[in-house]
């Protein structure tokens, strides 16, 4: 029975300092969440050319567009492509900080890719 029977480690004073600096201790980031939970972003093709201008935060999904597209566009099916949050991330790094705080329901408006955005009102 005592082979087995793991010991406790001793309190450090250190532990609550660890937590604060050791990125492994880290809560994960809601970009991070959304990876895990496998979130698709849905956008429009003509991301290949432009960087995005509306992304909007579903419960379930995000959404990008780049401003450029037409009703006529946005209605044919061929025009629109399904990422994951991290191939979205990697290809727009300046959506980062709207994403890890962005609830559902938001979107935010990007005028450039300085990371800068306003929150859109409905």
């Amino acid at each position: 029975m005592g082979l087995f029977k793991k010991t406790p480690k001793p309190a450090s004073e250190n532990d609550a300092v660890d937590a604060e600096v050791d990125p492994r201790y880290a809560p994960p980031t809601q970009i991070e969440m959304m990876e895990h939970a496998r979130i698709p972003v849905f956008l429009s093709k003509m991301h290949a050319e432009h960087p995005p201008r509306w992304v909007t935060v579903h419960g379930d999904r995000l959404e990008s567009v780049v401003g450029l597209e037409s009703d006529e566009y946005m209605d044919d099916a061929d025009n629109h492509e399904v990422w994951s949050v991290g191939h979205f991330v990697g290809d727009f790094p300046f959506v980062k900080d709207f994403l890890n705080s962005a609830r559902p329901g938001q979107t935010a408006v990007f005028s450039d890719q300085s990371g800068r955005f306003e929150l859109e009102e409905d």
